[in-house]
């Protein structure tokens, strides 16, 4: 999913399945918590929520306890976070002025609101003068759940004296209920953010990436053209060789994961050429092998031009050693998003085991691929989210809502209305219908 060496672009940030855009509201209500900060438990809705009550949601989920979310004025919210481990749906809050934004949290089996941050201070756009794409992110890290806000643009400045470009990360640590964030500023403009699940936050600035720890707030700079990331084995070409144009589309435990011309891989350790899934290869008529990062730090994501089949090869690879996990032919060139022209991420289920990847899915703990690209009997079907027992959700080109069931991969048209989940955990289901609303859905 990305092209990271381009001026900065904010229609195109990057994140896990569950980030998302910020919608401008004119206030929050601060919620009692105890006194270490700690949220209060929250009641049980009085009623059933009609709003959600109304729609159609696949079998799994009990659309008689949904809710949709609103702010305490009753303003529908958009663009969710999910927080599985500490039990919340977060939502993001810009200001009337758009100086100041607000992250709260609501419980994902009720909607009651538990937590809400202090204010944050916003950058202001070079372009505008107003808040330059503030973005909610959600991450986790050995069990904790870290809400990131994300926004970039400049600080400063006057008739006078010029303005400075500045990047701000605020970070939430979920498990403590603190409001207030550990503020991590970088000194650039972004050009991409990316939210990897295991507290890896990466930031694309002019020719390097810095990389937050969201548990630490320790910030590593790379720099692109540092010989340090370079190849760990020769690899030349007609012309140069795989060490141009670097980019740094994702972190692992053995370091950043550095792709190249022809070529990926982790300095020092391992090398894409050693890892070639079988019918790929790294180069074929001028189409060339690309990486699309890791959504969890210890899978990589990617797309190899195919030696037979028309489509490409699609691979998810251990992050620690390169190896392929599992591979599947698809016609499939891209991660964009073609009802946006984004790209959208790849993205694991909540329990790991499942890994999305536009119109492929892998079962990483059965080491198999599936593809669900246009065939000869069947209309492509573009995935959305997989619940940890398998199902996958997602529409047919012609806007039919699908489930497909693991491992038989056979797909079942739903009813004409259903809502199709957006992010799933082992509680609910969270639709993000961005004409409609945010609603969430309890499991039966």
């Amino acid at each position: 999913m990305s092209s990271l060496t381009k001026p900065p672009d904010h229609s195109t940030f990057r994140a896990r399945a569950s980030a998302g855009f910020v919608g401008v509201v004119s206030a929050l209500s601060l919620v009692a918590c105890g006194s270490s900060g700690t949220p209060v438990a929250a009641p049980t809705p009085a009623s059933v929520d009609p709003a959600a009550a109304g729609k159609a949601v696949p079998q799994a989920f009990d659309n008689t306890k949904g809710w949709m979310a609103k702010d305490a004025e009753g303003t529908p919210l958009t663009d969710p976070a999910l927080a599985s481990h500490a039990g919340l749906v977060l939502f993001a809050s810009v200001s009337s002025d758009e100086q100041t934004a607000r992250v709260l949290g609501k419980d994902e089996r009720t909607g009651a609101t538990r937590w809400t941050s202090d204010p944050v201070s916003l950058p202001k756009s070079r372009d505008t003068g107003t808040s330059a794409g503030p973005r909610l992110y959600t991450t986790s890290e050995n069990g904790k759940d870290y809400a990131i806000f994300a926004a970039t643009g400049e600080v400063g400045g006057d008739e006078v004296n010029k303005a400075e470009e500045v990047t701000r990360l605020e970070i939430f640590d979920l498990s403590t209920g603190a409001t207030t964030a550990r503020e991590v500023t970088i000194p650039a403009e972004a050009g991409t953010f990316t939210v990897q699940d295991g507290g890896s936050v990466l930031v694309e600035i002019d020719r390097a990436t810095a990389v937050v720890d969201a548990a630490t707030g320790k910030n590593t700079t790379y720099q692109h053209t540092d010989p340090a990331l370079n190849a760990p084995k020769p690899c030349t070409h007609d012309i140069g060789d795989c060490n141009l144009n670097l980019e740094i589309p994702g972190m692992t435990a053995k370091g950043p994961l550095v792709e190249g011309y022809e070529a990926f891989w982790v300095p020092g350790g391992w090398f894409s050429d050693d890892a070639i899934p079988h019918g790929a290869s790294a180069d074929i008529g001028g189409s060339v092998v690309h990486t699309y990062g890791s959504p969890d730090g210890r899978t990589v994501v990617a797309d190899w031009p195919s030696e037979g089949d028309p489509g490409d090869i699609w691979s998810v690879h251990d992050a620690a050693t390169g190896q392929v996990i599992a591979s599947v032919p698809c016609a499939l060139t891209g991660l964009d998003d073609s009802s946006t022209g984004k790209t959208k991420p790849p993205a694991v289920s909540a329990d790991g085991r499942y890994l999305l990847a536009g119109l492929t899915v892998f079962d990483l703990r059965a080491k198999k691929g599936y593809c669900f690209a246009e065939t000869d009997t069947r209309k492509q079907i573009d995935l959305v989210s997989v619940d940890p027992d398998g199902t996958v959700y997602g529409t047919t080109d012609s806007d039919t809502p699908v489930s497909v069931a693991l491992p038989s991969g056979d797909a079942t048209p739903l009813p004409e209305d259903t809502l199709v989940p957006t992010t799933i955990d082992d509680k609910v289901a969270v639709v993000d219908d961005s004409s409609d609303g945010v609603y969430v859905y309890p499991r039966r």
